[in-house]
């Protein structure tokens, strides 16, 4: 059985399969680290995948106790050309490796010219032809970043969102314009997301070959996407866990070279 880990900021996902079939899977906390040995305790495992772009502290953890148990591990890192993916950063290997993860899963769907978007405690949009290329891309503050950084540095704006948060609806409308503060700030975060996306949906545009009039398809994932989604005019298909995706190609291009 093989053990794919996705160690992000806030959260680390994991997956344990056996080829393509799914035995088990869960999630935990990055600061709970140490929580997912007893999680793990049940299987034999022979190998991992694994993606971090946690603290070297977290990633040092999850190396030994992987070690302990005997697991051969593989830490992805982003190359020139691997996996199926072109990669056009200009140092290739500074490319997080969540983001290359996400990239190798998109490159697989075959499904052109794609803006890969991943809304977590960061926004990633990155850009993949479909020639498999990635062309480059932006990070930004994901929704929750956004939302804290404006509470931490104004005076009395979370006041007058707790007492606005009664007429907040469950869906924003994004068509009036906001009334309450409680709305302007929650409106203005999923606008500066949905702004982002749009602009590196519009860049790739500009840059396919003339003659071309689809527009590049828009694959969402990550925890926060669902803050986003109702701000968005365009095809689209959601993936739950991009990057564990992705490690399970990589996992199955492993066992087929040995």
């Amino acid at each position: 059985m093989m053990l794919l880990v996705d160690a992000g900021n806030t959260r680390i996902k994991w997956r344990i399969v056996a080829g393509r079939r799914l035995i088990a899977s869960g999630a935990a906390l990055t600061s709970d680290w140490p929580e997912l040995n007893v999680a793990w305790q049940p299987f034999r495992l022979a190998q991992a995948v694994l993606s971090c772009v946690a603290p070297a502290s977290v990633r040092a953890g999850l190396a030994e106790l992987l070690l302990q148990r005997g697991v051969a591990s593989h830490w992805l890192l982003a190359e020139r050309e691997r996996y199926g993916v072109l990669n056009l950063y200009t140092a290739p290997e500074k490319l997080g490796a969540d983001r290359y993860a996400g990239l190798i899963a998109a490159s697989r769907l075959k499904l052109g010219d794609c803006v890969v978007v991943s809304v977590g405690t960061a926004t990633t949009v990155d850009l993949l032809d479909r020639n498999a290329a990635y062309l480059g891309g932006i990070i930004l503050p994901g929704p929750e970043m956004m939302r804290a950084a404006l509470l931490r540095g104004t005076g009395q704006i979370e006041t007058r969102m707790q007492s606005n948060a009664a007429s907040m609806p469950g869906d924003l409308n994004l068509t009036p314009p906001p009334r309450d503060t409680a709305a302007a700030v929650e409106t203005g975060i999923v606008l500066a997301q949905v702004g982002a996306i749009e602009a590196m949906c519009e860049s790739m545009r500009q840059n396919m070959e003339s003659g071309l009039t689809k527009l590049p398809l828009l694959i969402l994932s990550g925890g926060g996407r669902a803050q986003v989604r109702a701000g968005l005019r365009r095809e689209l298909i959601e993936i739950e866990d991009l990057v564990l995706e992705g490690l399970a190609w990589i996992g199955l291009e492993l066992n087929c070279a040995n």
